[in-house]
Parts: structure tokens; C-alpha cells; sequence
């Protein structure tokens, strides 16, 4: 960009908004309030404003066009690393934290592993660890949506990312994810085990001991193993060099972190609104006796089309991620001003997914918004982003769209539910952290 060019622009700091406190800026409106804090701004200021957070200036650029400009356009002049960087003490140097050639060339090395041909080979040990997991359901009445998902899917990640096969084995470990996870939104980052950060980092290196000792145990027997983690620890790099066991640490952490904790919150929602919704019940479980009779097999996945529709509106309506910050490395441009290198520049699915112009009554659950012809998601590019596009991307997308497909199918074939009491009146929630772990449905066998 010219100094010309750069003149004829308005600075960032000319964004509406405000910098917020001396030295922590938003921070507390941001990690507290989450959401919330993403509406107010919006509402007070639009598409476009700017705002600290412990020293570090923001952008929030909102709206299909500011993705396309993140995923897209600029995305070689943008850091991931840099736009989550108080999320690294607690995930390590993963996937999420690498840029550049360094990301390509760890993503190269694990996209066998989430190749779509690939995936339909982990159709068995999903669907039989469900069935396995939801048998007594019937019997329990009321079921804790979020903190079941997320057991349920921490087992499946386990198995076929670890070779974990047991519930004992994966219940020794939920605490600790539970407790690394929390961590990622505190502000007081004292490693003690009194505070929120310091439970986390305890997870953490309870996490990694656990991790090396299944590596070393692997290297000192003859069992072979075809998972995940062996993939890691046979995979040789373009350099002819293999990864180190703290490499294959962090990139395992992040993979079992994302790979159970975005899928549980997804199909947490998924039973609420179809609690909601009953009507929708009985459209899918007519469309799964239409396509696969009484036995759900691989290849029918790809034909439940209703279904398909139903997790797109839960992405719309609670995405996984309520915002994606990026680092800037060079200066870029964005309707009229000038964003230079040292600021973060703020995408969010949440909002973009509310917008008016593109989803009628956004607010609304309606599936069939995604159906032919209206396809309101195709009205503009990047207007579904919950799980991101460009070169980070969400690696496991498809194996995330199985297994919530296999849970909602088995839940379909053996039970009814519907939302708890408190709950039956309330619309899509502008706030989903704040209910999801209160969210509970009545189950019981058909």
C-alpha cells in the first residue's frame, strides 16, 4: 500500500467505538460478557468498530463482505497466531496457532486423517459408541444436554483419535478438558490453583503427562495401532524429519479439544430446538425410515438432506465460534480506511448470521431456509461462516457432520424428548453460553 494511498484514507483509530480502560480496555465486556458484549457494540456503533483489550487495538468488521476480506482477500497479510494469542497458553502450538508455511505443512500432514473417504471409515466406531452411550436414556427422564454431548463425544474423539476404548479410561480425562477449556477466557492469568487460569494450566500439564505416557507406552510395545495419533507419530515432514513428541502433543490437544467440545454444544442446541420444534422430530424421523429403514448405514448419511438443513441452521443460529480474530501483519484496506500491521481485526459468524439482508426473520429456527430455492446462505459468499473458510478452516468439518448426524439418527430411532419447563418459550437465545449448560430435555422411548 502506498503512502499515497494510505493518505487517502481514514485511520483505524477513526472507527467508531473506543479504546475502553487504561491497559485492559474491553477486556472484562469481552471475556465476561462474550456474546453480549458483541451485540451492544453492534448496536451502538454497526458494522464497523474499533476497541482495545489489554493493550492491543481491535477492528470488528462485520458482515459477509468483511469475511470474504479476512478468508479471502487478505488473508495472506493476517496471522491467526497473533489474533488468538491469549488462547495459546492454554492450547499450545497447534494448528490454531501457526501461520504461513509452517500451518500448511502441519495441516498437509493431518488432512489424511480427515479426508472425507477416511472419515466414512470411522462410521462404525461412532455409531456403535453411540448406541453404547444413549442405551438408558429412556430410563433417565431428564438429561443434562451439554455435560452428556460432551462425555459422548470425548469418548468417540478418544477412540479413534487415541485408540482409547474404554469409558473409565476417557472419564479420567474429562475433567481435565473441562478445566483447560474454562481457562481460555480468563483474565487473571496467575498460575495458582485458586484461580480459573491456574486450574487450567494444572489440566494442561496433567493433559500432556497423560498424552506422553501413551506415546511412550506405544513406542515400547508392539501393538500397531491406525489412529490418529499414530498418523502423528509415524508422519514425516517435507524437511524428512518427524515431529517431536511435544509437537505431537499440542497438535493431539488441540485436535481432542476441538474434535468433542464444538460437536457437543452443536447437538446440545440441535435437541433444544428440536425440543422446540417438534414438528421438525417428526420431519427428520420421517426422512431417516424413508432413506435408511430401521438400520443406519455410512452411505444414507449423505442422502438426509432435512437433516443436513437442520445442523446448518444450528450453526447460523449458535456457531461455534462467536467471533474470529485475526493478527495484521501488513497493512490492509477496508471501506475507506486504513487498518495497519499491530492491530487485530475482529470477524464474526454471529452476526453476520443475524443479518437481515441476507436471512429472512434471522432470529427465527427455520431449516428450510437452506432448502431449494431459497439457499439464503448462497445470496452471499462467506455468509455461513460458523466454522470459518480459507486456509484455517475447520479440518475436521465432515467428521464433525457425521457424528452429529449418527447421534441425531440413533436419538430419532429410539426416543421423543422435548425441553424442560423453563425453556419452552424462549427463541433463539442472543447469548448461548450463558444457557447452554443449563440446558435439559425429557427423554423417553417411543
Amino acid at each position: 500500500m502506498t503512502i499515497q494511498k494510505i493518505t487517502e484514507l481514514k485511520g483505524a483509530s477513526s472507527l467508531p467505538g473506543n479504546f475502553g480502560l487504561p491497559l485492559l480496555g474491553d477486556a472484562f465486556g469481552l471475556f465476561a460478557g462474550e456474546e453480549l458484549f458483541y451485540w451492544k457494540k453492534l448496536r451502538r456503533y454497526g458494522n464497523m468498530f474499533k476497541t482495545s483489550v489489554l493493550g492491543k487495538k481491535y477492528a470488528f468488521l462485520i458482515g459477509p463482505e468483511a469475511n470474504s476480506l479476512v478468508f479471502k482477500e487478505q488473508a495472506d497479510c493476517l496471522s491467526s497466531r497473533l489474533g488468538w494469542w491469549f488462547l495459546e497458553p492454554i492450547f499450545g502450538n497447534g494448528l490454531l496457532m501457526q501461520d504461513g508455511a509452517e500451518h500448511a505443512a502441519a495441516r498437509r500432514l493431518m488432512y489424511p486423517a480427515f479426508h472425507s473417504k477416511t472419515v466414512t471409515t470411522y462410521f462404525d466406531v461412532i455409531n456403535s459408541t453411540v448406541q453404547e452411550y444413549i442405551k438408558d436414556w429412556g430410563t433417565r427422564g431428564v438429561i443434562p444436554l451439554a455435560s452428556d454431548f460432551r462425555k459422548l463425544t470425548l469418548i468417540v474423539a478418544s477412540r479413534l483419535f487415541l485408540g482409547t476404548q474404554t469409558i473409565e479410561e476417557v472419564e479420567k480425562t474429562c475433567n481435565w478438558f473441562t478445566q483447560l477449556v474454562a481457562g481460555k477466557l480468563a483474565i487473571v492469568r496467575w498460575d495458582n490453583p485458586f484461580t480459573l487460569y491456574g486450574r487450567s494450566q494444572n489440566a494442561r500439564r496433567k493433559l500432556h503427562e497423560y498424552l506422553l505416557q501413551t506415546i511412550n507406552t506405544r513406542r515400547n510395545g508392539s501393538k500397531e495401532y491406525s489412529d490418529v495419533l499414530a498418523l502423528l507419530m509415524n508422519a514425516v515432514g517435507e524437511d524428512g524429519v518427524r515431529l517431536s513428541d511435544s509437537e505431537i502433543i499440542e497438535q493431539t490437544l488441540l485436535l481432542l479439544v476441538a474434535g468433542h467440545e464444538t460437536t457437543a454444544n452443536l447437538i446440545s442446541w440441535v435437541l433444544f430446538e428440536l425440543g422446540s420444534h417438534p414438528e421438525w422430530i417428526n420431519k427428520l424421523r420421517q426422512e431417516l425410515t424413508q432413506v435408511a429403514g430401521n438400520e443406519l448405514k455410512v452411505e444414507h448419511l449423505k442422502q438426509l438432506t432435512q437433516m443436513t438443513n437442520v445442523l446448518k441452521e444450528i450453526e447460523r443460529l449458535y456457531p461455534p465460534l462467536y467471533g474470529i480474530p485475526r493478527g495484521v501483519l501488513k497493512d490492509i484496506e477496508y471501506k475507506g480506511f486504513h487498518i495497519p500491521a499491530g492491530w487485530v481485526v475482529v470477524v464474526s459468524p454471529m452476526l453476520t448470521h443475524r443479518m437481515e439482508f441476507i436471512y429472512s426473520n434471522p432470529d427465527s429456527f427455520d431449516p428450510d431456509r437452506f432448502a431449494f430455492p431459497r439457499e439464503e446462505d448462497k445470496k452471499y459468499p462467506f455468509a455461513l461462516a460458523g466454522f470459518g473458510h480459507g486456509p484455517h478452516s475447520c479440518l475436521g468439518f465432515q467428521f464433525a457432520q457425521m457424528e452429529m448426524k449418527i447421534i441425531l439418527s440413533q436419538l430419532l430411532y429410539q426416543y421423543d424428548w422435548s425441553v424442560t419447563p423453563e425453556y419452552e418459550k424462549i427463541t433463539p437465545v442472543l447469548a448461548p453460553s450463558k444457557f447452554l449448560n443449563k440446558l435439559r430435555a425429557h427423554i423417553k422411548l417411543r
